[in-house]
């Protein structure tokens, strides 16, 4: 990957992360030579980066004007959770013994930790600790799948939810994803992928739920 290809997917994973974790604030103006400053590159790869956000939906670019975070609509949030809703399970269930097996490590991993996970405290650091570990917990799953175009589309997906969850900062359940993941983890440890798959729908039909209450 050359230098200039390079410095474009550190400011596009930097922007969409300042994005998703409400750092930029929908409806708020995109700085670009802040951006380019802050990542000790040009100002080209950032405007690069800034046209592909724009056709993931991410900014809004008002030419020769502005570039702008992109406001979320309702029917946006429902659309994203309606498609983890068909995607997430079904890579689930799809998931074969060997994968079970051969990731039995990670499984065993992620079930230690989400039965030690607790929030401490109100503050908006432990919140977004949480958020991470979430994040991180539906990816990782997903990805023992081996079709790698259905789990980068659902990581994808994942990630952008995830963006609601930080605009409405202790208005969830916590306990209740807790529990969740760990029902989800049990089912899939025990090698029961179509319980795994149906849980992970009402656990995604949940948090969609939790969303639309929060907005």
């Amino acid at each position: 990957m050359s230098s200039k290809q390079d410095s474009k997917m550190l400011a596009l994973s930097y922007i969409k992360d300042q994005i998703v974790t409400c750092e930029m604030q929908p409806g708020s103006l995109i700085q670009i030579d802040e951006i380019a400053e802050a990542l000790n590159i040009s100002k080209t790869p950032v405007r690069e980066a800034l046209l592909e956000l724009q056709y993931e939906n991410y900014v809004t670019i008002i030419p020769r004007k502005r570039t702008v975070v992109r406001k979320i609509s309702l029917q946006e949030l429902k659309d994203i959770y309606d498609a983890r809703t068909l995607v997430e399970p079904y890579i689930i269930q799809e998931l074969t013994p060997e994968a079970i097996e051969a990731n039995r490590e990670l499984l065993t991993s992620l079930n230690e930790t989400w039965s030690k996970i607790h929030i401490h405290s109100q503050s908006r650091e432990a919140y977004i600790d949480f958020l991470k570990s979430d994040l991180e917990f539906h990816q990782k799953i997903v990805q023992m799948n081996s079709n790698s175009c259905l789990t980068n589309f659902c990581s994808e997906l994942i990630y952008k939810s995830q963006r609601f969850w930080y605009m409405a900062l202790f208005n969830n359940e916590l306990d209740v994803v807790q529990k969740e993941h760990l029902k989800i983890l049990d089912y899939l440890i025990c090698g029961n992928m179509h319980a795994a798959a149906e849980y992970t729908k009402k656990h995604i039909s949940i948090s969609k739920a939790l969303s639309i209450l929060s907005e």
